[in-house]
């Protein structure tokens, strides 16, 4: 894939105009500057009687208007941290995110418009990784980048894209000016059906978009069926219910996030995933090895089945 959808907006570092927010450190700091102010216009003695009142006395108005006075401008810090955060791609969201879309000319696409009073849209982070992506479609050079948006862009049930060309060292290789596309499909094991596959041939092929010369071949994704099996050792049976409604959620974040094309499956990465809060060790029964994923390929999980087993660890679990 091109350099800008390659590009992890998670990894950039932080902003650094964004400032923690600290309400005892802005207390605090109001607090000396009046000491500083009073020291001016009073004696010691006097200075020390009202600083007291304002750090001491709970029910002191002074200390009322130095802890308000704070509040607030922790209400105001906060509120320039998150108007920095809007015009940035990588921390924008909700409608600061529509607002730098629409400066690129993407909007949020509609997923489901059968109720014209509740539109359900797409999530911020496929909006943010389109708006990234629309920068090569403006490429007419048939950029890999260019070709994953246009397809992203055909049809909402796509979710996964990948372009292959001579320089991917496949075998068979991939002829000159004869792209191969491949997509993975939102629905059912991933398979894209014909109708999706000639709709993205046909939003993709349009010469406004890719090179005259490019001869483009659309195939689907072939799903490779695993599924997940797990014995979660606990050292705590009142917590059991708990912890694996969580270990649950964990393993279908990790299947989510593993919704992509040509990605290897490791056994150590489903362990990871499963050792939530509480779980002292993971016994993964299945898959029973590592799951190679071709470059035509896509994970596909069939069922999870978590069961817990409670253990006794003597006096440290005291």
């Amino acid at each position: 894939m091109s350099r800008f959808a390659a590009l992890d907006l998670t990894t950039l570092p932080p902003i650094t105009t964004v400032g923690q927010l600290d309400y005892d450190a802005i207390l605090e700091a109001r607090l000396v500057e009046l000491e500083a102010k009073l020291s001016e216009r009073f004696e010691a003695a006097k200075v020390s009687e009202i600083i007291g009142l304002a750090r001491n006395i709970a029910a002191s108005p002074m200390r009322y208007l130095n802890e308000a006075a704070a509040a607030r401008e922790l209400y105001l810090e906060n509120r320039i941290n998150e108007a920095l955060r809007s015009v940035f791609l990588s921390t924008a969201r909700g409608s600061d995110l529509d607002q730098i879309g629409a400066n690129r000319g993407v909007l949020r696409r509609v997923l489901d418009d059968s109720d014209p009073d509740n539109l359900i849209y797409e999530g911020d982070e496929a909006f943010r990784a389109r708006i990234q992506l629309v920068i090569e479609a403006w490429s007419p050079h048939g950029t890999a980048g260019s070709y994953v948006y246009w397809a992203l862009d055909a049809d909402n049930r796509v979710v996964d894209v990948v372009v292959y060309g001579p320089n991917d060292d496949l075998d068979p290789a991939i002829p000159p000016a004869e792209p191969q596309m491949v997509i993975l499909s939102s629905e059912g094991d991933g398979t894209a059906g014909a109708d999706l596959i000639d709709a993205v041939f046909e939003h993709c092929t349009q010469d406004t978009r890719r090179p005259v010369g490019d001869k483009l071949t659309v195939v689907s994704a072939t799903p490779v069926p695993y599924a997940i099996e797990a014995v979660l050792h606990v050292s705590s049976a009142q917590a059991a219910a708990i912890v694996e409604a969580t270990a649950n959620e964990a393993a279908q974040a990790f299947i989510n996030g593993r919704i992509r094309i040509g990605r290897k499956l490791y056994r150590t990465s489903i362990g990871a995933a499963l050792k939530v809060e509480g779980v002292v060790d993971v016994e993964l029964i299945s898959p029973a090895a590592d799951i190679d994923i071709g470059p035509f390929d896509a994970p596909h999980c069939t069922g999870i089945n978590i069961t817990l087993q409670s253990i006794t660890g003597g006096w440290r679990d005291v």
